[in-house]
């Protein structure tokens, strides 16, 4: 009797020493966040308050000219395959792109709601508008201009009234 005494004891003190030490887990402190993120137009300066137009230009230190007038007249006569592929990826399934984008000279005025008006959500013609903007973007890691020089930051594109809360796309014609 005593032996069972004994080994009660000893599974008592046992179960009461874990029963303590998680009850002192529990009593934790929260780890240290780190400092929230350098969000454009939202915690820091926007240096592309205009959308589009403020990206698209012509970096002539990197010889390299993302005009979107610059861009049609190439693209009027050829698409380059992975930025086709990248479009036809978000088209509807029975729309084939042919590799070559119309004039569209009149849309430049106003980028992008110029281009929506062709490559509206229910178009039967050309990608959808976000879809394929977001391909273009966000697809292709370090051979992507967008990543690499912007680090694929959406509000230089997507812009919020922190007033209202409001989600907008500035638009205009090209610089």
């Amino acid at each position: 009797m005593v032996k069972k005494l004994i080994l009660f004891g000893i599974v008592l003190s046992i179960f009461l020493g874990n029963f303590q030490a998680h009850g002192q887990e529990e009593k934790q402190t929260a780890p240290t966040l780190p400092p929230a993120r350098k969000i454009p137009g939202i915690i820091t300066e926007d240096s592309y308050p205009n959308g589009c137009v403020d990206c698209h230009i012509n970096y002539v230190d990197m010889k390299l000219d993302t005009r979107f007038s610059t861009l049609m007249k190439l693209w009027s006569e050829k698409v380059e395959p992975k930025l086709v592929a990248k479009a036809q990826a978000s088209t509807p399934k029975d729309l084939m792109l042919k590799g070559k984008h119309p004039n569209a000279d009149a849309a430049l005025k106003d980028i992008p709601a110029g281009c929506i008006v062709c490559h509206g959500k229910e178009s039967s013609t050309a990608p959808p508008f976000a879809n394929m903007i977001h391909n273009i973007h966000l697809i292709g890691g370090e051979e992507n201009h967008f990543l690499t020089m912007f680090q694929g930051e959406c509000t230089y594109c997507h812009k919020l009234d922190l007033t209202t809360g409001h989600w907008s796309m500035p638009s205009g014609p090209e610089k």
